[in-house]
């Protein structure tokens, strides 16, 4: 039952996210809210590190975190631009579609297909 709990508060803390975005963004730079954004998170973060294997410094992992950085800047960057210039309602249920993206990269990166179940579930959150 604690998973239903959690599944609830993320629910309401990230549509509170997204209502305050939309009101600070009327003060300060779409760049600095997206690197407020991720800088802020650091040291909550950082500590979790000392939790997880660390798998190295193979040139695949500066690989990885070299194009895996470059998005998450994108994304932030153009998240934020698209929160400051239209309505919530508008930017907001976009976001929907992420899952159908991973179902194209995560094959290529990961190697992970989803099954059937995981398409029907990606159809229900797409479907809204």
């Amino acid at each position: 039952m604690i998973w239903f709990i959690l599944a609830i508060l993320t629910a309401f803390f990230e549509s509170l996210k997204d209502v305050f975005g939309k009101v600070s963004l009327k003060e300060i730079d779409v760049f600095v809210a997206s690197w407020s954004w991720r800088f802020f998170a650091l040291p909550v973060l950082l500590p979790a590190l000392l939790l997880v294997p660390f798998p190295g410094f193979t040139p695949t992992f500066w690989w990885a975190l070299l194009v895996s950085g470059l998005m998450n800047i994108l994304v932030s960057i153009l998240y934020m631009k698209a929160i400051k210039e239209t309505d919530l309602s508008l930017a907001i249920p976009l976001i929907t579609f992420t899952p159908l993206f991973l179902l194209l990269t995560s094959p290529i990166i990961l190697g992970e297909f989803p099954t059937w179940i995981g398409l029907g579930g990606i159809l229900l959150i797409v479907s809204g």
